[in-house]
Formats: C-alpha cells, structure tokens, sequence
C-alpha cells in the first residue's frame, strides 16, 4: 500500500530502545518493550533506520504500540499526546473555524482564546515538540562521522546514515518552525549539549527564524528526492513549503518583509510537478497517498499505524450514529465533539463541493455551547477510498493528514503577490485561484476580486480544517484584533478584540520550573 509505512512502522519491532536525552523537563516515559542500552543498541545496524522511522512517527503515533501504549508522553488520554491532535487543536479551536462539545479541562480555555500556562493543551503541544527535539538531536549525535566510523560500520550504511542525518535535521528544524509559530521563545538545545543538568538558553524569534533558514538550506538536495516511494518522507519540496511559509509570515514574527523569497521557493514548488487533485474530497480519504496534490503528508494506516489523534481524532470527534459513519464514511465511531462554526460555513457559495458538511438535524448557529447539533458536523476526512470501498479497517482510518498540499502553495503565491513580492504576478495569481475554485465548482472571480480579504477567505474555504487558520488570522492582522467571531473572549457574539498577548500561546509552567534560564511570555 504505502511504502513509507514500512519505515514508519519499522520502529514497532522487538527492538525498543531507551536512549538517554535531555529530556528532564517533560513529562515523559521510557518507550519499555525490549529495553537494551544505547551501547549495546547501536551495535545492531538495523538501529539506525529505526530510530529514524521513530523521528517520523513523532508526527503521528503517541508511542511504540498503538493506538495505546508504550507511551513518549504520560497521559490519561494519549490521542491528546500525539503532534497531529495537539497541534490541530492550538491552530483550530482557537479560531472562527471549529467548536467542540465536550468539557475537558483546558477545551474552553482554546475556544474562548483566553488560555494560560496551566493550559494542559498548550503544554501538550510543547512537549511533543520539544521530545522530537531532543530524539534528533540524539539520533545526530549518534550518527557522526566519528562515531560512526569507530562503530566500523559499512560504506554501503554509512552512505545511508548520511541521508537519514540530513532527514533528521530536517525534521529537528520543522519542530523548531512550529515553536517559533506557537510559543516565539523556547529552548535551543543544540545536538553537542551534554547530557543530564543541562539547562538550555531560551531563544526568540529573531535567533530561531536565521537558525531555521540555515538548518532548512544545509540539507537542500541531500534528502529523499521526490517520487512515489519517497511519499511521506522529507525531501526539497517539504523543505522550500516550510520556508516559503517562514517567509511569507516574516513580516509578523521578525519585522521584515520577505515576500519576495517566498515567491522565490514557491516558484520551485510550482515546478515540481504537483497537479491538482481532480476531485477535492480525494484528498481526505483512505487512499489520499495516491494524491499528485499533497506535499507532506502525516501518515496513517488503519492496521500498522493507529491512535486516537490524527485522522481518527477528526473524523471520529465529528462524527454522531445519527450520520451512520460506518456506512457512510467507513469508521465506526462517533464521539460526538467537533462541529464547524457559522464563520466557516456561511462563506460557501451553493455547489461548493468543498462544503462537507452534514446540515441534516443540525443547527448552523453554535449558540449553544456544549450541544451536538449546534453548529454543522463535518464529513471532510473519511476512510473511504476514492472509489467509495471501505479501507483496511472500520475501527481506525487509513487516511493521512495533507500537512502540505499545491492548493496552499497556490493561494501562498496569490497572496506572497498581493503583499508586493517580486517573482511572481498577478495574472498568474488570479489563474491559481480560479484553478483552485473550478476545482471545486465555485465561480471565477475577476481580476478587481483579487484582494488579501479574498484570500483570507479562500484560504478557509480551502484548506479549513487543515491546521493553518490561527498563523492565518495572526497574519492579516485578524486574530487579536478586527474580527469577531462565536465565543470569541468567551461569550457566544464574541469580541473583535482582545489582548496581544494571544498571538503566542504561554511557555508552560512545568517548564519554567524545570528550567530556570526560561522566562515567561509576557503578560501571561
């Protein structure tokens, strides 16, 4: 089916492994299973593709055995651990995009965007994150020159030890890219830091964004080149995605315009022979890796790579029996959570097939909190094939999460151009929006329609629901201030603004505990 599964689920094997890492802030567990130690772990060649294939899961699995158990993260619910759900949840919950119903400690702090440092969400997310760090940069210190060489490992593995390091760096860098966006200042924990006490130095954006940018454009043309058996993994495509966001959101993270440069690796995105997927629910459904459309994909498999975060958190969590999800969207749960609010769903023209809604028994309005049927469910992902066969399994999703797809890259183009970038223009601007649009049965706009307010919407008609909309709305200058929307500040009118301390979300406070060298954010 999917090639990168044998990677990703590689690490499930009878090896486990125990490494010792900087790692004393979090709160963590050891991965258990057949423990060895490191010593005796990199004697085994077969090491040094498993732990890679364990950097890679840290995208979507919370531990060694899933959907549960063998922890990274301590936690009553470890769907609520993984990166996907974490992450999905800071960048949707606290926008006009997506409501829940259920009262979890921590849910209503997101949805009424007044959190705080005890917001177990927020830290949820901060410990994936700096977990995954501290494995690279493990895995990096592991696999140098010398102390592969004093291993007397092959040349045919130390070539291949050579790609996965640059993976890895790849991969160390993302996290970093969604720390600088979440938290603005955080640990840097280079790979050379020594082991044990070490208390790192806390960083902001103006070190993190050059440092991303340098780590991001050492590893162009040393990754996985581009093609179907490299789906899934890190290749230049993820890469230049990753900077052409950095720099299209310079201007609010650093102060500097950078619009230009995004155009620059948009352009070579552009150009690598992405198409868009003819039929837009494709892209959400159990055979989405046959899509020509998405860039980087987090994977899932309904038998080897299951969990309750990911895909299966947002269909399961949208879905109620009354929509019979087994029969029509091919997963037997319903945990009744999730729903749209009146923002997102009233920008639909009638026939947007982008408008995966279910409207039966539904209300459109989210007036009432805490009650299903206020608010439309969503249908968007499903573990349907194309074809509409049922998946692998009724009881987890084969879908994967388009983490990066051609449509965003378009809509960053239109908008990298509207902002004043040079390298790219206008007409070319206005075909990839009306591209994207034809695609989905909405009608063409002129050139006068073109505008940064068109976008902000197209880009929630498009890609809602798909983690972007919070670095979004702090983009346009519209999360803290100019627009309102349902339960906004915590009440169901919501308040157009409140404070700017919510651009970023708190440094957790077992953080600032565990570390004496971090300072909070300011004003939490």
């Amino acid at each position: 089916m999917k090639n990168i599964i044998k990677i990703l689920s590689i690490f499930c094997s009878s090896l486990l492994l125990v490494f010792t890492s900087c790692l004393s802030d979090l709160d963590t567990v050891p991965e258990g299973g057949s423990v060895t130690t490191p010593e005796v772990a990199w004697e085994n060649t077969e090491t040094y593709e498993l732990f890679l294939a364990k950097l890679y899961a840290c995208f979507a699995l919370s531990g060694n055995n899933g959907p549960n158990g063998l922890d990274d993260i301590a936690g009553n619910d470890q769907g609520e651990t993984t990166f996907t759900r974490s992450y999905w949840n800071l960048q949707q919950l606290t926008t006009d995009e997506a409501i829940c119903a259920w009262s979890d400690e921590g849910l209503n702090g997101l949805m009424f965007c007044n959190w705080n440092s005890s917001n177990r969400f927020c830290e949820l997310s901060y410990n994936r994150l700096m977990m995954t760090i501290a494995y690279c940069n493990e895995y990096l210190r592991n696999t140098t020159d010398d102390v592969i060489d004093s291993r007397g490992v092959s040349a045919d593995l130390k070539t291949k030890i050579q790609s996965y390091r640059e993976q890895a760096k790849a991969i160390r860098a993302m996290k970093y890219f969604f720390l600088m966006d979440l938290y603005a200042n955080v640990p840097y924990v280079p790979e050379d830091a020594p082991i044990g006490t070490y208390l790192p130095e806390q960083k902001g954006r103006d070190f993190f964004f050059p440092w991303i940018e340098t780590e991001l454009k050492s590893v162009e043309n040393k990754l996985p080149v581009k093609s179907a058996s490299s789906y899934g993994l890190i290749t230049n495509q993820v890469i230049w995605t990753v900077l052409a966001k950095m720099y299209l959101n310079a201007q609010e993270w650093i102060g500097q315009q950078k619009y230009t440069e995004a155009l620059t690796y948009l352009n070579r995105v552009i150009e690598s022979g992405y198409t868009l997927d003819p039929v837009y629910k494709n892209m959400f459904g159990a055979d989405n890796d046959q899509s020509h459309e998405i860039i980087f994909p987090i994977i899932f498999d309904g038998i080897r790579a299951t969990t309750y975060g990911g895909t299966m958190y947002l269909m399961a969590a949208s879905y109620d029996s009354d929509m019979i999800p087994a029969q029509n969207f091919g997963l037997d749960a319903s945990w009744r959570g999730l729903r749209v609010k009146e923002t997102l769903s009233s920008l639909f023209e009638v026939n947007d097939n982008r408008d995966l809604f279910w409207k039966t028994d539904r209300q459109q309005e989210t007036s009432s909190l805490y009650d299903f049927t206020y608010g439309y469910s969503c249908f968007k992902y499903t573990n349907l094939r194309s074809d509409g066969s049922p998946a692998q399994s009724p009881a987890f999703p084969d879908t994967d999460f388009p983490m990066y797809r051609l449509a965003d890259v378009y809509l960053m183009y239109a908008e990298a151009v509207l902002r004043g970038g040079s390298g790219g223009d206008r007409a070319t601007a206005l075909q990839y929006v009306n591209d994207i649009r034809t695609r989905a049965n909405a009608s063409t706009i002129s050139d006068a329609q073109l505008t940064l307010d068109f976008i902000l919407d197209e880009r929630a008609r498009e890609l809602y629901w798909e983690g972007h909309r919070r670095t979004d709305l702090i983009r346009f200058n519209r999360f803290t201030a100019n627009y309102k929307w349902p339960w906004k500040n915590g009440v169901y009118m919501g308040t157009a603004n409140i404070s700017e301390i919510y651009k970023i979300f708190p440094i957790p406070s077992t953080e600032l505990t565990a570390n004496s060298n971090m300072k909070q954010n300011n004003g939490y």
